[in-house]
């Protein structure tokens, strides 16, 4: 696995601020998932009508989608988002071979012709973590916590 995107599912007293800095250690954090940063070029695209925050600027403005290179705060407002976008992508892995391919992005060769780049994944690990997704925004969806995503 390359670069990947790390969600944290944490109390809702966690400080969001700074917890990029110290999510190592621990402090706070409930649960957590990672996901390929090819899978989430992938289904980059739904990840964008999910209601988000920013908690690297001040006053934690709302947006929408994931901070690719940085930080995102989900709340219980997009729990039901979440939930969707991640359950549909689910029902629709179920149906691939156990292993199977994606384009990536496109990439040009030595004499200029390009094609998209083959990305093998396994459907088993795919559906894990999008299982993993769908539980911890079960979770959020209760307003104990916030969902925390670091980009790669």
């Amino acid at each position: 696995m390359g670069s990947v995107h790390e969600f944290y599912l944490i109390a809702r007293t966690t400080d969001t601020k700074d917890f990029w800095m110290y999510k190592e250690s621990g402090n706070g954090v409930m649960d957590s998932a990672v996901i390929d940063d090819d899978l989430i070029l992938y289904i980059m695209d739904s990840l964008e009508w999910i209601p988000s925050q920013n908690p690297a600027k001040r006053g934690n403005p709302s947006g929408r989608g994931i901070n690719y290179h940085g930080v995102t705060l989900f709340d219980r407002q997009a729990s039901k988002t979440l939930m969707g976008i991640f359950m549909s992508w689910k029902n629709l892995f179920k149906n691939a071979p156990a292993s199977f391919v994606l384009p990536g992005a496109y990439v040009y060769g030595d004499k200029q012709e390009g094609n998209y780049e083959k990305l093998v994944f396994s459907r088993d690990e795919v559906i894990a973590q999008l299982d993993k997704m769908i539980s911890m925004s079960e979770a959020l969806a209760k307003g104990e916590c916030y969902l925390y995503h670091c980009g790669i």
